[in-house]
């Protein structure tokens, strides 16, 4: 027999059953019956067809075509297996046989018998499709930022309630400062409460606590050198307001104060002969100054930089004098209105040089 190869029966390496079919019988290509009462079994890899002892097996990789034809009153239903070598067979039985053909028209078409390596997936690429993307993408983030908001805010909840066993301990401590005032140095008092400032569990003055707006303004005033003496040492001696502000109520932690407030306290510096002062630019930058450092010291340095370095720019300044960009454009600026130094303006900026023609008008 040319199409079928007897076999003996056993699976091959990942073969698996499909499906089987009872009382069948096998035909070659013109019709001719070749046997009856057998079982066919169609599995990944073969048709098997078995009698008693008997195997016979076909495997699937051969058939090139396989077609249904109906059967009548006298003739069973068949399955007609045209195979690739030219050669053909079929398959008959009573019942069962029109569902065996799909079986094996979709097992041939998927090539089951072919052992297929594993496919990665590529990773997915986000696809930009117009504005309806960017609206979606945007929605997206939206609902993230909320979270993220949502879950900020429940942290900061824990944060004040570990923050207010810490204040009732800073207000215990300052209490048994003031009890035992005769005890302790007033330089060791202060000392000790920039430490408290710094960690922001000092006890801060409130407008209840201060009986009157003024000496509210006075004890914030006090408070204010305490927190920014020496950062505002460490930046050059000068600090814009807007930073002042954020580490003044970093450092009061709960009892936060207002920018009006802030202000009115500025004003209270030089009645209480503390060494800060306010100073206003040209542009309306207000900054807090050290007392420590007079104008005229700050622009001979500014003169004397510019003419070591024949010329400056803000940044070189911000390096030079430990300031910021901003403070640093803002002195050169103010220097150059009055006339200490020359500026230029060009398409890289503002640069500033010496100015030579007082030498000029002397000569």
């Amino acid at each position: 027999m040319e199409t079928w190869r007897s076999t003996s029966g056993g699976k091959l390496e990942n073969e698996a059953k499909i499906s089987q079919l009872e009382k069948v019988k096998l035909y070659d290509g013109d019709g001719k019956t070749l046997d009856t009462d057998g079982t066919i079994e169609l599995t990944t890899h073969r048709l098997i067809w078995s009698k008693g002892d008997g195997h016979l097996s076909l495997p699937l990789s051969l058939i090139k075509s396989s077609t249904y034809e109906e059967g009548s009153f006298m003739r069973s239903d068949k399955i007609y297996l045209k195979l690739s070598n030219g050669a053909a067979t079929r398959i008959g039985g009573k019942s069962g046989v029109d569902q065996l053909n799909q079986l094996i028209v979709q097992t041939v078409r998927e090539e089951k018998w072919v052992v297929k390596p594993a496919v990665r997936m590529p990773a997915k690429k986000e696809i930009r499709s117009g504005i309806a993307g960017i609206e979606k993408k945007l929605q997206q983030k939206a609902a993230s930022d909320s979270k993220n908001i949502s879950k900020a805010f429940q942290d900061l909840d824990r944060l004040i309630e570990m923050a207010k066993p810490m204040v009732a301990l800073s207000k215990s401590i300052s209490n048994k400062i003031r009890e035992k005032q005769g005890d302790i140095t007033e330089d060791e008092t202060i000392q000790f409460k920039s430490y408290l400032l710094s960690l922001g569990v000092d006890d801060p003055v409130t407008k209840d606590s201060a009986g009157s707006d003024k000496k509210y303004y006075q004890g914030l005033a006090k408070e204010m050198f305490l927190v920014l003496d020496q950062p505002i040492q460490d930046a050059g001696g000068m600090m814009t307001l807007t930073d002042a502000y954020v580490r003044v109520n970093r450092a009061r932690g709960l009892a936060l104060v207002s920018p009006e407030d802030l202000l009115h306290a500025c004003k209270m510096l030089k009645e209480l002969n503390l060494p800060l002062t306010v100073q206003t630019f040209d542009s309306g930058v207000i900054v807090l100054k050290s007392s420590n450092i007079t104008e005229e010291e700050y622009i001979e340095k500014i003169v004397y930089l510019t003419e070591a370095f024949e010329k400056i720019s803000a940044d070189q300044l911000a390096k030079e004098l430990k300031l910021s960009v901003l403070l640093a454009g803002e002195r050169l600026q103010s220097a150059a209105n009055n006339g200490h130094i020359l500026v230029d303006q060009s398409i890289h900026g503002l640069t500033y040089y010496p100015n030579k023609f007082d030498t000029l008008i002397l000569e």
